[in-house]
């Protein structure tokens, strides 16, 4: 009981870290539309962080899991049977994934960092299951250090815009007049309007953080397997 109560309060302490770090982040990024953050993003995620995540992890019994792997499937298959017969319907997860990640890129961030915090005490740690608890740590922290950059930059497409909804361009004097260019998901960039308002740092970043994940993703199954 008194390992399960320090497990809730380890927990609750995380989510309030990744809510003050978090808000402070977007504050500092959006000013006053950080409230909509808050709102949209932060409570959710710190519902999804408190209670869904645990009780995911501590499922233990075979028939549970077997549930979960099935309902995974199903939610699966149907998603590609939307996406077959009405590609638009099934664009609805895809743009709502990307609205979160736009929003929500400050906690996402502030959650790698916790991540980071409890994969460097794993390391530390030992016991039989420390190094894979390691690396799995290790692969959450790039992978989310992964979608914050990459919703950042998602924040700085049709950054020269001056209406979004009509595509029209800010008017710079010293700008030179030339063709138009255009936007790409991936890598990121935005020349609609002249020079690329994506950040030059963001796409290596995001390629460094890729490797990573795919090293410690690797580095996971490989102590898994020993474990075994």
């Amino acid at each position: 009981m008194n390992d399960e109560r320090a497990a809730l309060v380890k927990r609750a302490a995380a989510a309030a870290v990744m809510l003050v770090g978090g808000m402070a982040l977007a504050f500092a990024a959006y000013g006053e539309g950080a409230l909509n953050i808050l709102f949209l993003v932060v409570v959710p995620g710190l519902l999804v962080a408190v209670f869904v995540l645990p009780l995911r992890s501590a499922v233990r019994h075979r028939g549970l899991r077997r549930t979960g792997w099935w309902a995974a499937a199903l939610l699966g298959g149907g998603l590609l049977l939307l996406a077959a017969f009405a590609p638009r319907l099934a664009l609805l997860p895809v743009l709502a994934a990307a609205l979160f990640l736009i929003l929500g890129w400050p906690l996402t961030a502030t959650a790698a960092c916790v991540m980071a915090v409890a994969a460097v005490r794993s390391l530390r740690s030992s016991g039989p299951t420390a190094a894979r608890r390691a690396w799995a740590r290790l692969s959450w922290t790039w992978l989310l250090g992964l979608l914050a950059t990459y919703g950042y930059g998602l924040t700085r497409l049709d950054a020269e815009m001056v209406d979004v909804k009509d595509r029209v361009c800010r008017f710079d004097p010293s700008r030179p007049a030339g063709p138009r260019g255009g936007q790409s998901l991936l890598p990121l960039s935005d020349t609609s309007c002249g020079a690329d308002t994506v950040p030059g740092f963001v796409n290596p970043l995001l390629a460094v953080l890729a490797a990573l994940l795919l090293v410690c993703v690797a580095g996971y199954i490989r102590a898994r397997r020993r474990a075994r």
